[in-house]
């Protein structure tokens, strides 16, 4: 999309910025974008969930909602705890087991389109992909009430979800992996230091030498942070790979052979088991959530309009 085009586009959209309460006395911050032709005849809502280390305004959620908009598709991007502009209101951290700020989402969602009734749609990534896979399976699980508003949901996509926590840090500890260690680590770090300002009690974490790897990470900062024993804890509660096969709501898992950092061994067994209204995609190559075509776009960006142009 041209920058004339989206100016011309961006010109009808209303945004606004919306206050979510959640566990912990915790507040999100969900951001509102809607086209000007939705309040006739709208299309549907389609919920943004963000990477590890990202936010409401990280280059692929930015892409992903100028498509939709486009479509005359209202866009919701979700600033996860301790992320973006949540960053103020949190005491707590994302993580991948925050699949309950994935279903607060979708009830504001629900509730703020309630007089339309109008389908829900969710695009998670990475991290937020493992996030709201989890969020369908523990419901489709009968391990979280089904909402009533959960008819309405649906499709939903996960692209590169990292689906087995144990998994993927143990991938990570890999030498040739230190690079991305090195970058996670560094923006984890700084955004652990933002949300310990409010936390004196676990000042203390953050003594001694940086971690090295992302398994110290989560056992020195993620797992006490979040409210777990360990990092073994942290990973076996917070995989979606335990509830995947019950997700009963239509939904696609994309993710590439190459991935450096999500063993494609995750899913490859999933293909048979999951319910009829879920599909597996995997690509020969896309590495981490990348997917670029030889003109340098991305294709999940493609992908996600497609979808939801088709369903809705």
């Amino acid at each position: 999309m041209s920058i004339s085009e989206w100016q011309k586009l961006s010109s009808g959209v209303k945004s606004a910025k919306h206050r979510l309460p959640v566990s912990d006395n915790d507040t999100l911050i969900l951001h509102d974008d809607t086209p000007e032709s939705w309040s006739g005849t709208p299309r549907g809502s389609v919920l943004l969930l963000h990477g590890i280390c990202g936010c409401h305004a990280a280059d692929y959620m930015v892409r992903f909602k100028r498509r939709l908009l486009a479509l005359g598709i209202r866009v919701f991007r979700l600033d996860m705890r301790g992320c973006g502009e949540s960053v103020a209101f949190c005491r707590g951290i994302t993580h991948a087991g925050r699949s309950e700020d994935v279903l607060a989402a979708i009830e504001r969602i629900a509730d703020l389109t309630g007089e339309q009734n109008s389908p829900i749609g969710a695009v998670g990534t990475s991290l937020g992909g493992n996030q709201l896979l989890r969020a369908a399976g523990r419901i489709g699980a009968g391990l979280d009430a089904r909402p009533s508003h959960w008819d309405r949901v649906g499709p939903i996509l996960a692209i590169a979800p990292p689906i087995d926590l144990q998994a993927c840090s143990d991938r990570m500890e890999s030498w040739s992996l230190r690079f991305y260690n090195h970058y996670f680590i560094t923006q984890l770090l700084r955004r652990a230091k933002s949300t310990l300002q409010m936390r004196e009690e676990l000042g203390s974490l953050l003594d001694g030498r940086a971690p090295k790897t992302l398994r110290e990470f989560d056992r020195r900062i993620t797992a006490p942070m979040a409210g777990f024993p360990d990092e073994r804890t942290y990973y076996a509660e917070s995989s979606a790979h335990s509830v995947v096969e019950q997700i009963d709501v239509p939904a696609l898992i994309v993710t590439a052979a190459d991935d450096p950092l999500v063993p494609v061994d995750s899913f490859v067994a999933l293909r048979d088991r999951v319910h009829e209204s879920t599909r597996v995609l995997t690509m020969p190559t896309g590495g981490h959530h990348g997917y670029t075509q030889s003109d340098g776009t991305a294709w999940t960006d493609e992908l996600v309009a497609k979808l939801y142009d088709s369903a809705w």
